[in-house]
């Protein structure tokens, strides 16, 4: 099945399902994460975490349990800062969780979630995330 960003696809997905949604997304999200802020590895670094901590208060406030669980993530973003599009795949040392449970989480998410940066274009990151992230409390001890 073909599908374009534009199209009713799926928002969320498991990564290596669906080589021509990817292939897709590629042609369509062609700016990385990584150059929107301003190629500054770590104020990139921050917004990713932001939004994995946000990720976690989310899954605590409706109640899904996400600790445990170790991922790879492929987000796309509109040029305002809405998630468009996840794609995730769980890593081997991940706590097992139903993809149909994840795809749910990940959708609600999507629709309740606005990352506070915005760019001219779509944009995208491939990144890690494993929760607990613990990142709040790092940059609360830290004082920022």
């Amino acid at each position: 099945m073909i599908h374009s960003p534009d199209s009713t696809g799926p928002k969320v997905f498991l990564l290596g399902d669906d080589e021509n949604l990817m292939n897709s997304l590629s042609k369509n999200y062609p700016t990385l994460l990584m150059k929107v802020c301003k190629d500054d590895m770590e104020v990139a670094y921050n917004v990713w975490m932001e939004m994995l901590s946000d990720m976690e208060a989310y899954a605590t406030k409706i109640n899904f349990d996400i600790r445990g669980t170790k991922l790879w993530m492929n987000v796309y973003w509109n040029k305002n800062g809405k998630i468009e599009y996840i794609g995730y795949y769980l890593k081997p040392n991940s706590r097992n969780v139903k993809t149909e449970e994840m795809n749910a989480f990940f959708a609600s998410f999507m629709k309740n979630y606005q990352m506070n940066l915005s760019y001219t274009g779509r944009f995208y990151h491939n990144g890690s995330a494993a929760f607990p992230t613990h990142f709040k409390a790092l940059k609360d001890k830290e004082g920022g």
